[in-house]
């Protein structure tokens, strides 16, 4: 018998040791999971010892250590195929194989909205880029995605229950009070009898972006190939991004639509894949020009719209660029975003001078608002939070800039921001660095509700500091 237990302890130390010991012949140097690995951590940064050292050796080991992806599958198969669970809060196993991205949790439940004064900036932010593109010439539209369990909840797990509203239901509806040109995609594939997103992905197959590509042109008044009566064949080749992190080793192929067409547009620029940050096509056979801001949703729907514009401009960079709108001048801008980064519309703000408006008489008050200034590139960046009581649901902000003596005073709009703890009351704003008026500016921030305007803060700043 103590042969026996002694046996028993010799095989648990051997079975915990191999995936340290392996490391030395079968580290794991690959993941599945949308990050960057981890490196060995340093004893001695900058002079000082590394306080962290041990836990970063610990999340090195976790990340490298020998044969992690087969534990990793192996274990997942068992709670995801008996107990019907997820190993990782990054997915959701959902009836009858279906999987679903865990960061879409709180849109379909409506727990965690967004407050009125965070939507109110979402729809302000977008306004001032509808602006912007329409006064360079471009036509404007925006495109947000639904999540998978928005249009197909019924596999999710019966311990989330769907909630009465949602973030893009009420965002759509201040869309189209403030006459902000976009699409209702939510409403496009409900009214499909057909699936039209894969089961085990967190994307739309290629039926489903050929349908998103045709309510875009259709809106935009743009004559197209509509690929209703295009044959196509049916391949079982698509591994899902969320199979793939639940089972890194056994993701399972589902079956993508490929439209049997001679296709003209062309890459000019290198280009490894759909998922590149930036490229550029053309159609030599087309005429007309777009740049469209997107996410990954982008990657099945770029053959569609590039096959139908002589120029096109596929962006992934964040924040956007809006100097493209005005390098490039194409005839469309398009945003694209997913239902569950409504929030980024005022954490990302985009690159662009921020517009003038008329100057505001107001009146100083004392409060904790802020105002921070760098330079960014070619820009001075103004960004700050506002104190909250001085906030209210439709509040204005205001940057009024003057030179040290104030003789010259213009007053923009900046973006609104939601500050840490996801309050509406940041502001963020770009300025041509070299049409500023003085090495000494004089900056004032206000807000305006009504015909009432207080000024917040001020602050001096010197450009050669």
């Amino acid at each position: 018998m103590k042969k026996g237990y002694i046996a028993y302890i010799a095989i648990i130390i051997i079975a915990l040791m191999v995936p340290f010991v392996g490391m030395r012949f079968w580290m794991t140097t690959e993941t599945t999971e949308n990050k960057e690995m981890s490196r060995w951590p340093q004893l001695i940064e900058d002079g000082n010892y590394n306080t962290d050292y041990l836990e970063e050796a610990g999340t090195y080991f976790e990340e490298h250590m020998a044969f992690r992806l087969q534990m990793l599958t192996a274990n997942s198969a068992i709670w995801g195929k008996i107990f019907h669970t997820s190993t990782t809060d990054q997915v959701i196993v959902g009836k009858d194989d279906w999987l679903y991205y865990g960061g879409t949790v709180n849109d379909y439940t409506g727990r965690d909205l967004l407050s009125d004064r965070e939507l109110y900036d979402i729809v302000y932010n977008l306004s001032l880029v509808q602006d912007f593109v329409e006064k360079n010439g471009s036509q404007f539209l925006l495109a947000v995605v639904p999540n998978k369990n928005t249009l197909y909840g019924d596999n999710m797990p019966y311990y989330y229950q769907k909630g009465t509203d949602s973030n893009l239901d009420r965002l759509n509806k201040l869309l189209e009070q403030n006459n902000i040109h976009f699409i209702d995609l939510k409403k496009a594939f409900q009214n499909e009898e057909e699936v039209l997103y894969f089961k085990r992905d967190s994307h739309w197959n290629n039926k489903g972006a050929v349908l998103a590509y045709n309510e875009m042109l259709d809106t935009l008044g743009k004559e197209h190939e509509t690929y209703l009566n295009v044959p196509y064949e049916v391949r079982a080749d698509h591994t899902g991004d969320i199979d793939e992190i639940l089972y890194p080793l056994a993701a399972e192929k589902e079956e993508d639509f490929y439209y049997d067409k001679d296709w003209k547009y062309q890459y000019v620029n290198d280009v490894v894949d759909n998922m590149d940050a930036w490229i550029e096509t053309v159609n030599p056979e087309k005429e007309g020009s777009f740049l469209m801001y997107r996410d990954s949703f982008g990657e099945s729907i770029l053959p569609f719209l590039a096959e139908e514009y002589g120029n096109a401009y596929f962006s992934r960079l964040v924040p956007y660029n809006l100097g493209n709108v005005i390098e490039y001048h194409p005839d469309t801008v398009i945003i694209e975003r997913v239902e569950r980064k409504i929030a980024a519309f005022a954490t990302e703000i985009p690159i662009m001078e921020a517009p003038e408006t008329d100057n505001v008489t107001a009146v100083e008050k004392k409060t904790n608002s802020t105002i921070e200034c760098k330079k960014s590139g070619g820009y001075l960046e103004i960004n700050g939070s506002i104190e909250q009581e001085f906030v209210e649901d439709n509040t204005e902000i205001l940057v009024c800039v003057s030179d040290g003596d104030r003789t010259s005073i213009k007053t923009y709009k900046p973006f609104y921001t939601l500050t840490q703890g996801g309050n509406g009351n940041g502001y963020s704003m770009y300025l041509n660095y070299a049409e500023l008026p003085s090495d000494q500016l004089h900056i004032n921030v206000i807000c305006k509700n009504g015909e009432n305007a207080a000024t917040v803060v001020s602050e001096d700043i010197s450009l050669e500091k």
